[in-house]
């Protein structure tokens, strides 16, 4: 069977799904899609995403979106890598930090991410101190519940690495240039020092070269 994944892996939310499927040893083709030239409003792409947003993948007919979906995915075409517990319990407490992600962890980032790594990477003007003020407030909110839960646990979900580390993870790989504010949590710092060294991370940064277009400019 044939896996396409379309994304563009400057974004964290691309970068997660290269990521898991980096890290799970799975067998694909990657198929940039080029935000910088609007790939993603291009009608063979919105018909497979309506959302006009990425990633999609592509497994032979099937045809998936939202990152944090494609992840479970993933881990069901690897059950014996674990990182979705096959126990009913054990496998809610991962999703439910999958829901979080999308509701609170990356709502939270986005402010740093729009504002310090988007409008640069794209020329979209000066960032705005008060939607880095706004961004400042939320992250203090999900920083201590992610910070008291590292606390407790090896990884997000327990002790065992799961697809709640990658999908929150990822956006450690534009955290510096971000300026995510980590600094008064150590246990998160000590979560991403861990996450980063695995091999996977590496190959998946090594992916994160902008496109030819991108370049040129």
């Amino acid at each position: 069977m044939t896996l396409r994944i379309h994304a563009f892996p400057l974004s964290p939310r691309s970068f997660k799904v290269l990521w898991a499927a980096n890290h799970l040893g799975l067998d694909y083709e990657l198929a940039v899609i080029d935000f910088s030239k609007g790939a993603q409003r291009a009608p063979e792409y919105v018909a497979l995403n309506p959302n006009a947003k990425a990633p999609v993948i592509e497994h032979d007919a099937f045809v998936l979106w939202e990152s944090n979906a494609i992840l479970e995915y993933f881990a069901a075409l690897k059950p014996q890598a674990r990182l979705l517990p096959d126990e009913a319990r054990a496998r809610t407490a991962v999703t439910k930090w999958l829901f979080w992600e999308a509701a609170h962890w990356d709502p939270a980032c986005v402010p740093f991410a729009v504002e310090r790594v988007v409008k640069k990477l794209f020329a979209r003007g000066a960032e705005d101190p008060a939607e880095i003020a706004r961004g400042t407030v939320l992250f203090k909110q999900v920083g201590d519940v992610l910070d008291g839960q590292l606390a407790k646990h090896r990884f997000i979900a327990g002790d065992a690495l799961s697809v709640a580390d990658f999908a929150m993870g990822a956006t450690m790989c534009i955290a510096d240039e971000a300026q995510l504010p980590l600094e008064p949590y150590r246990h998160i710092r000590r979560w991403r020092a861990e996450i980063e060294s695995l091999p996977s991370w590496a190959k998946t940064r090594a992916m994160q070269v902008p496109p030819a277009s991108m370049a040129a400019e």
